[in-house]
């Protein structure tokens, strides 16, 4: 399948390419009937008709010839539309971005929108795919120090306050002895973050939560240009 999307993308040559993935296998090309085809694209509807006949739309895919490896704003957009996963060809790669909810807004749920939630959705826009795990509530109380044991493991690295960018994950200690609560740094001094009983939200880095810092931790590949991905959903989401 992946083949089929390379040769795809290739014969569109400076157009950007798209298509259809059915039940998670089959790839079906589709024409990109958009106004500005170098540009943007756009899916007919007789070819959103002919793949749901076929099976389960489980991806969208386009290409980004000239572009940067990252969805674009209205990329975004139309991807909480579609509520799918979207591939991306670009640079001879095949990025995929796991459909996510907005990141401002959330409700909070422990394990499936918290705030480490937070953390590993951002970065998957930003093209880091990080693992998730199965956590308990309070894990904090009980012997348990899951962020200063998993970050190591997956390739960040502890950073100075003075050291701070756009992209690192800030660690706090809330009513604990270890960090048990995370937000991404979006600069301006500014976070991103999620706490229980409320919704996902920014907030100033100051006062309180400048207080109750713990750690600031940077990824090894950290593609800083990739950050316009975050500002994207943060600005499509707070229109």
């Amino acid at each position: 399948m992946k083949k089929q999307i390379f040769n795809h993308a290739k014969q569109c040559g400076e157009a950007e390419c798209c298509g259809l993935v059915i039940d998670n296998n089959v790839y079906m090309p589709c024409r990109n009937i958009a106004y500005d085809p170098i540009n943007n694209f756009e899916i007919s509807v007789d070819d959103w008709i002919e793949a749901s006949e076929k099976g389960q739309i489980t991806a969208v895919v386009h290409s980004h010839p000239n572009g940067m490896p990252i969805l674009s704003q209205a990329d975004q957009f139309y991807q909480q539309k579609t509520a799918v996963d979207w591939w991306l060809v670009c640079d001879n790669h095949i990025y995929q971005f796991r459909y996510i909810k907005p990141l401002i807004g959330r409700e909070f749920e422990h394990g499936h929108a918290d705030c480490l939630t937070m953390v590993l959705d951002a970065y998957m826009l930003l093209g880091v795919n990080l693992p998730n795990y199965e956590r308990e509530d309070n894990w904090w109380d009980n012997g348990k120090d899951y962020y200063i044991d998993s970050l190591p493991k997956n390739d960040f690295h502890q950073v100075k306050l003075s050291e701070i960018k756009e992209g690192d994950v800030i660690l706090f200690s809330l009513n604990s002895q270890v960090a048990n609560h995370a937000a991404v740094y979006i600069g301006n001094n500014e976070i991103l973050h999620h706490l229980p009983k409320r919704l996902s939200k920014r907030d100033l880095f100051s006062g309180y939560w400048l207080k109750h810092y713990h750690s600031i931790w940077r990824h090894g590949k950290w593609p800083l240009s990739n950050f316009t991905a975050i500002l994207n959903n943060m600005a499509i989401n707070t229109k």
